[in-house]
């Protein structure tokens, strides 16, 4: 994108022209200021003036670098990144899990921890872990925590724009209402940046995964919960009051007697819970001897992988079981598709992870629903997208600090 000549106010302006240059360094430098001209399209001026700025900054350096040569003149001044300049965390806290990236400011994933949630009692212990993670990732990456410049954080749950509370978190205890921008670690001087989990998947798969290659893409998360996340020319739509993709809403089903306050109906028939619990009822019925057999001759004991186990055995009642999920999602997706247009439809969460026990009849029946199909891809990222979308929201975040002091003649001491 080109800023110069674009109408507009000077202040935005300057902010495309940063961005623009930023990223042509930090992808393609080291490199010099003619050719940031070229491949940016911004003048030779504007080039000098951004680059002065980032290196005021201490976001890159610029020095007479080039590698001697036979041609005639001065060698050329290179601009390079200072990738080392500081660090971001990536937070992915999950209904069973909490991974915890520490990338440098390329985006470059220096130490990764993960640990269990499923047995949390308290948002307590859910943050403990956390912070443990995190004390883990800057340990192992021997830096001090002063290094660290921005962290992106992924929940379940809706993030209020305004407040930041959280709201419709059932997944994780005493999650309702938290502010985790303030609570996650006060030692922390940097900002804390928090997003729906599955709003980060696409950004992850965006940026490193399934969708790289495209602008327009919905991350389908079938997990321990059901959501949505949307990219629209680029951008990550997160709905007036952070609720956009909360299709575990969608009345799909007939209503539940024994559904719990807060679920939605296609996350409680659908979500990874769902189908395990559909299996584990058709286990304790006649024609159910696979399925207990495979769960150790205990229904309670049926699980979504006991059940695709089954489907690959030819068992017909899982065959059954997995029709109805595959119906559900296949509504769900087509709606979303006829509203949005996708050209990338990802699936991700647990039951992804049946790979093309899932995914092909998916496909085969959302293109049965419409008429402009996108394609379904398998999410590239597994469980680790929401942590790589959160790294990604970071470096967002730092680079917008970055600016922020080099455009005030700041410099931010390396560590």
């Amino acid at each position: 994108m080109r800023a110069d000549g674009v109408s507009g106010p000077p202040r935005v302006l300057r902010h495309l022209n940063r961005n623009h240059v930023l990223r042509v360094v930090r992808e393609s430098g080291p490199i010099s200021r003619p050719a940031i001209a070229q491949l940016t399209g911004l003048s030779r001026p504007t080039v000098n003036d951004v680059v002065g700025e980032l290196v005021r900054g201490g976001v890159v350096d610029d020095g007479f670098t080039e590698p001697a040569s036979a041609r005639p003149g001065p060698r050329a001044r290179l601009v390079s990144f200072r990738a080392r300049a500081g660090h971001v965390l990536g937070v992915d806290i999950g209904g069973t899990k909490v991974v915890v990236h520490l990338a440098d400011l390329a985006g470059t994933i220096l130490a990764t921890r993960r640990a269990r949630t499923a047995a949390a009692r308290s948002r307590t212990d859910v943050l403990r872990t956390v912070r443990d993670c995190a004390d883990q990732v800057i340990a192992m990456a021997q830096i001090p925590l002063s290094s660290v410049r921005a962290v992106g954080v992924g929940t379940p749950g809706v993030v209020d724009p305004a407040t930041g509370a959280l709201a419709l978190a059932p997944q994780l205890p005493d999650w309702e209402g938290i502010v985790l921008s303030e609570e996650l670690d006060p030692r922390l001087d940097a900002p804390v940046h928090v997003a729906n989990e599955v709003h980060l998947a696409v950004l992850g798969e965006r940026w490193r995964g399934a969708a790289r290659d495209v602008r327009d893409a919905v991350y389908l998360h079938i997990g321990v919960g059901i959501g949505l996340g949307i990219l629209i020319d680029d951008q990550l739509y997160r709905g007036s009051a952070g609720a956009a993709g909360e299709i575990g809403y969608l009345p799909l089903t007939d209503a539940d007697a024994d559904r719990p306050e807060g679920i939605g109906a296609l996350e409680y028939a659908a979500s990874g819970a769902g189908f395990a619990r559909r299996g584990r009822l058709a286990a304790e019925k006649p024609g159910g001897e696979r399925l207990r057999e495979l769960a150790g001759g205990d229904p309670d004991a049926v699980s979504a992988e006991t059940i695709f186990q089954a489907l690959r055995d030819g068992d017909p009642v899982a065959a059954g079981i997995t029709e109805e999920l595959v119906e559900l999602l296949a509504r769900a997706t087509a709606s979303a598709c006829l509203v949005l247009n996708p050209a990338t439809v990802i699936l991700g969460g647990g039951l992804s992870q049946a790979g093309a026990a899932l995914a092909e009849p998916l496909a085969r029946r959302v293109r049965s629903l419409v008429p402009i199909p996108p394609r379904l891809e398998i999410s590239e990222l597994g469980d680790l997208a929401v942590a790589y979308g959160a790294v990604r929201l970071a470096l967002d975040v730092s680079d917008e600090r970055l600016y922020r002091m080099s455009a005030n003649g700041e410099r931010r001491r390396t560590p």
